[in-house]
């Protein structure tokens, strides 16, 4: 078996904080630092911050690696294999004030993937080779100041989703070979994001946002071949050759809370807590049976998460900033599937920030994640006749955040 990547690209897509970016190492600061340009889509409240135009800039560059072991059951063969990945994602945002109590910005709303791919000849290749689900999209977002302290918020999230799913077909005849089978869907959907910043003091802020679920249905029609006369005339007869499928990508609703404060000594200190809907996530299934194409949904949790920053001023120019971050599991190890198998996940980050003017500076951040193994049994696997069971034995990513704001 070949993983190439139980890639949660930007793991905060679809596990921690959709449409959120790196505000800080491990992901910390997300909902009420509030001090440049990417608050635009962290929490748009944040935005009566900022007292000019402001622009930010911030690329992400990651790297995962995986190995894994697979094991059938009722034979005992065992594969074993691992991969690595290095792939980049883009980031800029803007503010403007409007007057005295009005902001308006926009910025990237959720550029990021996931996906797995596997060895042609795995035990499971009737179930999947290889899938991939991609967002992209961009949030308008517009601010109000209430008074000196408060200030509230709102963005609409406009996102594209296209996914793909490959597997081999099992052609009835004795020894031919596999047919295969090839979706490839896409969709638009809409979504709101509000967000309030309550400034206390100076030095200390709490912020709260809420993200609704942005529905989003991909269609598409399968593309089969290297189907034997036997297996096309069954699958032709029944309409399956000719369907159309829908596949529910929806990205789930997200609450988030969180405070940041100066201790006026050099430290500051941030905390982020966020509930994800992720028990109503909308990824299904989709399964090539005899005669028919069934889709399913999946089976998650909820999840909680959480990140704690802390960073130390070491001169007017040169802060360090440090993260840690916890998720939940999304999922309980009887429902992981073999395209499908998220577990618990921590990390820490460390990073710098060096301020060269009054209001522009570039930072740099490094975010270890710790994925899990991912422990899945497959049951009744066609061909195999029996269980697969696997598992991730190294399974972890970097996040290199490069930054600048003016």
């Amino acid at each position: 078996m070949k993983l190439l990547s139980v890639m949660m690209s930007l793991i905060l897509l679809v596990v921690f904080l959709p449409c959120t970016v790196l505000a800080g190492p491990a992901f910390s600061g997300i909902t009420a630092t509030a001090d440049s340009a990417e608050t635009v889509v962290n929490n748009p409240a944040g935005m009566m911050r900022l007292k000019q135009p402001s622009v930010y800039g911030n690329p992400l560059i990651f790297y995962t690696r995986t190995e894994d072991k697979a094991t059938v059951k009722n034979t005992g063969e065992t594969r074993s294999s691992g991969n690595e990945l290095i792939g980049a994602a883009p980031g800029f945002y803007y503010a403007r004030p409007v007057g005295e109590r009005w902001a308006v910005g926009i910025g990237p709303n959720g550029a990021a993937g996931l996906g797995a791919s596997f060895d042609d000849d795995w035990a499971g290749r009737y179930l999947l080779q290889k899938w991939s689900l991609a967002f992209a999209g961009i949030s308008p977002s517009v601010a109000y100041r209430i008074n000196s302290k408060l200030s509230v918020g709102a963005s609409l999230p406009i996102m594209y989703s296209q996914f793909t799913l490959e597997k081999a077909v099992y052609n009835i005849v004795p020894g031919s070979a596999d047919g295969s089978f090839e979706l490839k869907a896409s969709g638009w959907g809409v979504g709101v994001n509000v967000g309030l910043l309550y400034e206390l003091t100076e030095q200390t802020r709490f912020g709260l946002t809420y993200r609704s679920k942005v529905s989003v249905t991909d269609k598409g029609k399968p593309e089969f071949s290297n189907l034997t006369a036997e297996r096309a005339q069954l699958l032709n007869s029944h309409g399956v050759l000719n369907q159309d499928i829908s596949i529910d990508t929806s990205t789930p609703q997200v609450v988030t809370a969180g405070m940041f404060h100066e201790f006026g000594n050099g430290w500051s200190f941030s905390l982020d807590v966020a509930w994800i809907n992720f028990s109503n996530w909308g990824l299904e299934e989709v399964t090539i049976g005899d005669s028919t194409i069934t889709t399913q949904p999946g089976v998650y949790n909820d999840i909680w998460a959480t990140t704690v920053g802390v960073n130390y001023a070491l001169t007017p120019q040169w802060t360090l900033k440090s993260g840690v971050f916890y998720v939940s599991p999304p999922q309980d190890e009887e429902h992981r599937t073999v395209s499908m198998r998220l577990d618990q996940m921590w990390g820490v980050g460390l990073g710098f920030e060096y301020k060269y003017r009054e209001d522009r500076s570039v930072s740099f951040d490094v975010t270890y994640i710790q994925f899990g193994e991912g422990k899945f049994t497959a049951h009744d696997v066609p061909v195999v006749g029996g269980d697969i069971e696997g598992k991730s034995t190294t399974n972890y990513g970097l996040v290199f955040g490069l930054g600048t704001k003016w």
